[in-house]
């Protein structure tokens, strides 16, 4: 990773000892702990190179960092980055209908302080997904979907996000056609 790069990304990622913590599934693979064989390896640090590059790339185009204490659309109703309490919150509270299939590999937004985006990356969408991303947009929230996420492994990429904080956004490059066009 290039200095420039790893600068860029330390600004929206939080680092520990010195190396960036990538969201789940956008770190390079460990070649010795990979159990990949050269070719594989190879194919998965490409990608992750790429997605690191568009995740970031999308983060600064919109003024973004991201946050460890979100956790459900709820939380972008708020006026600080705090977590629900684990039984109201929309991913892990009780009750039928909660948000936790969709939001899979999230990461949590913000910008100007404030809680602003989430993104998911689940392996499907399903009705009931559809349905509860329609509930929130009665609560206010807008959200998009649709294309590959980021994460890879043919996951669905999901934005959601609050309107008075950031008026529109776009959905992110996927990671394997930009791979597919460097070639």
């Amino acid at each position: 990773m290039n200095r420039d790069f790893e600068l860029r990304a330390s600004r929206i990622f939080s680092k520990h000892q010195g190396e960036i913590l990538w969201p789940y599934g956008l770190a390079a693979p460990d070649r010795r702990r990979s159990g990949l064989s050269a070719e594989q390896y190879e194919k998965a640090a490409a990608h992750a190179q790429v997605a690191q590059q568009v995740i970031v790339d999308w983060a600064e185009d919109h003024g973004l960092r991201s946050s460890e204490s979100g956790c459900c659309p709820r939380w972008l109703l708020r006026n600080a980055s705090r977590q629900c309490e684990p039984d109201v919150c929309g991913k892990c509270g009780s009750g039928s209908r909660n948000d936790e299939h969709w939001l899979d590999h999230p990461i949590f937004w913000l910008k100007d302080g404030l809680p602003t985006v989430i993104t998911s990356a689940p392996y499907s969408v399903s009705e009931d997904d559809r349905s509860r991303l329609e509930q929130w947009r009665e609560a206010g929230l807008m959200a998009a979907f649709g294309g590959p996420a980021w994460y890879g492994f043919d996951t669905t990429q999901i934005v959601m996000w609050h309107p008075k904080r950031l008026a529109s956004l776009y959905l992110a490059e996927d990671a394997d056609r930009l791979l597919r066009h460097r070639k």
